[in-house]
């Protein structure tokens, strides 16, 4: 009898030390995973972080900006352009310019091209206009050369009619990923707003200046007066783009023009300058 108890703790013993032995195996499982799993979710999370570090410059809203004072002064919004311009170093004759007209129709094939190549200078331009968003596009690669020396550079812009927000963030939103089709290298940006309004103004072309400047918390760094016709270069805190003149660093420039008493007033802001004729 003591034989068969001996015999069935024994058996017990072995039983339960195999259900510790299964168990301990099934928690250092579990643990496992579960750690296999917080390094890989770990590293993912570091990945987009690393991803986001390693994108462009983030999108500017200075044009979002403009706008949003267009509207608080009831300027009506007739036209804005975002204008993306970098050198470009490898072009050294007309076949490396060929060259890089040809990667620019693949990375941008939705623009119809039409390619110039005269004594002094090469040229590429491609064009689109997308019916939906009322959007202009234009890309050119342009080349200058004299006997002793040669430069070449690439302008991207769009240009956007009237101001719808929803609109106008996919149009900035598409500059921005065409910018990266391009080149990946950074481009100056900037970004010009042009509108009227036909109101009486109270004070002047001065007065609407001033409250335009106050409006973006910008400061008077050189200025021109005259009776109909009003233009302003700033510097504002607000935005990083910047210019140095000689009376002090720069990023905004203003502009307005009327034709006389009872006519539309014409304004135009720009930063880090206006980069259309009025």
């Amino acid at each position: 009898m003591f034989n068969k108890m001996e015999n069935t703790n024994e058996g017990l013993k072995t039983n339960t030390k195999y259900a510790e032995k299964t168990w301990k195996l099934y928690i250092n499982r579990l643990l496992g995973l579960f750690f296999i799993f917080v390094i890989c979710f770990t590293g993912v999370i570091l990945g987009n972080e690393r991803s986001r570090a390693q994108l462009p410059n983030d999108i500017s809203t200075e044009i979002l900006e403009i706008a949003e004072v267009f509207q608080k002064e009831k300027i009506n919004v007739q036209e804005w352009k975002l204008y993306g311009r970098k050198n470009v170093y490898k072009i050294r004759d007309l076949v490396t310019f060929q060259k890089e007209v040809n990667r620019l129709k693949q990375s941008m094939g939705h623009l119809s091209w039409n390619v110039m190549e005269e004594e002094d200078h090469w040229k590429a331009v491609g064009t689109h206009y997308n019916d939906l968003l009322k959007q202009e596009e234009t890309l050119q690669l342009i080349t200058t050369h004299t006997n002793s020396s040669q430069t070449s550079y690439l302008l991207y812009e769009v240009t956007g009619y009237g101001w719808e927000k929803p609109v106008a963030t996919e149009i900035i939103n598409n500059f921005h990923s065409n910018l990266t089709n391009i080149s990946h290298e950074d481009f100056e940006i900037f970004s010009c707003m042009s509108g009227d309004f036909s109101a009486k103004i109270e004070g002047g072309l001065q007065n609407t200046t001033n409250i335009l400047l106050d409006a973006f918390s910008a400061q008077i760094v050189e200025e021109i007066q005259e009776d109909t016709f009003v233009s302003v270069s700033a510097y504002t805190d607000a935005w990083n783009n910047v210019l140095p003149t000689h009376q002090g660093k720069m990023n905004l420039q203003i502009g307005l023009r009327t034709q006389g008493m009872g006519d539309k007033t014409t304004v135009i802001v720009g930063t880090p300058i206006i980069t259309v004729e009025y």
